[in-house]
């Protein structure tokens, strides 16, 4: 703390607070009558002349008084009262040396506490000449200040006041916020209190706090010519800085307000955008097959993806702050009642370090990102291939360069490579193929649905989405490590952000999708017909439903008889009840509605539209996908012992 520049800046003021402190004191009838007593037992016929001067100090009538003390010094010389009074009268008119000589023959004769401020107030009062005191001076005024003050005279507030302007004229810091402390504990109403609690808090940087405490200084009396410059002094530095260094302190809770400020426009950016989605996808021309109308709308949601997903990372750090914050707060309010439970406390400690700790590691180590299944090339299906590369033709966007068959029963694409390579559509295209799916496909069928997913491709909708996926895989990642290690609790409040930014993030991501797929449709459509393309939605949807009932049933039978688990690719629903529960599952699935936290719009849905885009003619296949692989029952033995091996692993783990 840099005390000395307020005495360079405010000389003035500071004076006029040493003249308040000299002048407006009020006297202790006690200690008066004690100081009488002493000067009758000395020299009875001076006690009129001394009470008269003392009226006369308190009227401010400085020369009276000094005419006065000077002929009770006569008749006694060494009455140390007498002394500094006189001292102190001389300096006001004017006569400076006479009467610091006077103070100093006071301390002189007695190092009493009144006697030492005395000399003090008098070395740094120049009185009408207004000289400004020497280092030299207000060091030594200091020295008799701290001497008085440590001499019991602690509970004088004229004596701390004093000190405290002392030590702020000097420079020194710990004597000044030493005092002030005194001041603040001691004589927590007194003007001067907050006086020089505002100088501390300008020197800090906190103006706001500087200017709350001069107007209380002024509403408790302190004169308005000692706070003008003050004034002068916050008005000019909050001039020059945007904010103190003291308004640093609700910097945190102001990004706070902003962040929080952030979700709530990308909350309802979302629900607005998923909401024109729905209706661009009713109102818009069915037979529009690259969504030339919705270009902008592609465009726009692009952006708030890739905002959305930037801004969930911006977010670590605030929640990490705000988890210890909660934290803390929680501690210290133990603290301030009295009682510290210390397993709460431990725990409330572990949950937010804990939290911090994974939250740190999944913005630092990436998942590794692997291919899922395993490669089916060219020589092992040849004829699949060609069927492949020939919807590729039809719909005029290159063919894909690597088929994988999976355990389940999905059937999408994707591409892979870096930012730029898919940006000038140069990425390595990857259709994934679910063995599950295959069964019973009609490769008329088939054909319709792959030129689904090509249509993906032309549409460029593969080209992003990175980030959307790194996003999802970031928060499912860190909710499982909390979950894992028990932090996922009520009290948490980065578990509650990952739930809410997990449900913001699906809105606005699930949106856009809505959208690519039924661009997407409108592909398939035009080029093999809405026919075609309704079979084989639906067959992908109920072979997906069959084959995780029969995936589960066939799991828990096989844990239940003890032995291996069958080939599920060879199995179909085993009773009527099975598959009239199954059937129930894929009639409810064909039917519901489209709700905003679909990734795809409702099958209904897009058989309405599907029937609506008018197709040019394809001459239809005839055969099975399983007729174009040759090593049928190889093939699905391997992926079977794969998903065998994932199965058991979940269920154990599970266990």
């Amino acid at each position: 703390m840099n005390l000395r520049k307020f005495f360079a800046i405010l000389a003035g003021s500071l004076l006029i607070v040493t003249s308040i402190f000299a002048q407006q004191s009020s006297r202790n009838q006690l200690d008066e009558d004690v100081i009488r007593k002493q000067l009758a037992e000395i020299a009875p016929k001076a006690l009129d002349d001394f009470n008269a001067a003392t009226e006369a100090l308190d009227a401010n009538d400085m020369q009276k008084a000094a005419d006065l003390y000077k002929s009770v010094l006569k008749q006694a010389p060494d009455f140390a009262p007498a002394l500094r009074r006189c001292g102190g009268a001389l300096v006001q008119l004017g006569e400076r040396f006479d009467g610091l000589e006077m103070t100093k023959k006071a301390v002189a004769v007695e190092r009493s506490p009144e006697n030492l401020i005395s000399h003090a107030v008098t070395l740094i009062n120049s009185g009408p000449s207004k000289r400004q005191p020497s280092d030299a001076e207000i060091n030594e005024a200091l020295s008799l200040a701290k001497e008085a003050v440590s001499k019991g005279k602690e509970n004088d507030f004229e004596y701390v006041a004093t000190l405290t302007q002392l030590a702020l004229l000097a420079g020194n810091a710990e004597v000044f916020e030493g005092s002030l402390g005194l001041m603040i504990v001691k004589f927590p109403n007194a003007p001067e209190t907050h006086y020089f609690r505002s100088l501390k808090y300008l020197n800090d940087g906190y103006f706001s706090d500087a200017e709350s405490e001069i107007s209380k200084a002024e509403e408790l009396g302190f004169p308005r010519e000692a706070t003008a410059e003050i004034r002068d002094i916050i008005k000019a530095e909050k001039s020059n800085r945007f904010f103190g260094l003291g308004d640093l302190v609700y910097v945190p809770f102001a990004l706070v307000g902003v962040w929080a400020l952030g979700l709530a426009a990308l909350f309802g950016a979302g629900k607005f955008y998923s909401r024109k989605t729905l209706k661009s996808i009713e109102n818009s021309d069915p037979n529009d097959i690259h969504g030339a109308a919705q270009a902008g709308l592609r465009g726009a949601y692009r952006k708030l993806i890739t905002i959305a997903g930037l801004y969930y990372y911006v977010s670590q750090p605030i929640v990490m702050f705000l988890v210890i914050a909660v934290a803390a707060g929680i501690i210290l309010g133990f603290v301030m009642i009295g009682t510290v439970p210390i397993k709460i406390v431990l725990v409330v400690g572990f949950v937010a370090l804990a939290t911090v700790f994974f939250m740190v590691k999944s913005l630092v180590f990436r998942e590794k990102i692997e291919d899922p299944g395993r490669v089916l090339n060219e020589a092992e299906a040849p004829e699949l291939w060609k069927i492949v590369r020939e919807v590729a033709d039809a719909i005029e966007t290159r063919p894909v360069n690597e088929i994988r068959l999976t355990c389940g029963a999905e059937v999408a694409v994707y591409e892979r490579g870096g930012w730029r390579a898919k940006m000038q559509d140069k990425a390595e295209r990857v259709l994934i193929l679910g063995a599950a799916a295959i069964d019973g496909f009609e490769q008329n069928t088939f054909r319709a649905v792959l030129a689904h997913e090509y249509g993906h491709f032309s549409n460029r909708d593969t080209a992003g989405g990175d980030i959307a996926y790194r996003v999802n895989s970031d928060i499912i990642r860190l909710a499982e490590s909390m979950a894992k290690s028990g932090t996922a609790t009520f009290y948490n409040l980065a578990f509650h952000f990952l739930r809410f930014y997990h449900f913001l993030f699906r809105r606005i991501t699930h949106g856009a999708s809505r959208l690519q797929e039924v661009l997407a449709d409108r592909v398939a459509v035009f080029h093999y017909g809405a026919d075609a393309f309704k079979e084989g939605l639906a067959h992908v949807i109920r072979r997906d439903i069959e084959f995780n009932a029969i995936a589960g049933a066939e799991l828990a039978a096989s844990i239940n008889a003890g032995r291996k688990m069958e080939n599920m690719y060879a199995m179909i629903p085993q009773t009527e009840s099975i598959s009239s529960e199954l059937e129930g599952k894929f009639n409810e699935a064909l039917t519901c509605e489209t709700t905003e936290d679909d990734t795809h719009p409702s099958p209904r849905d897009r058989f309405e539209l599907a029937d609506k885009i008018a197709s040019q003619a394809a001459e239809p296949l005839s055969g099975k996908v399983w007729d174009l692989i040759p090593n049928r029952e190889a093939l699905t033995a391997e992926l079977n012992d794969e998903l065998v091996k994932g199965l058991n692993a979940f269920y154990y783990d599970s266990v």
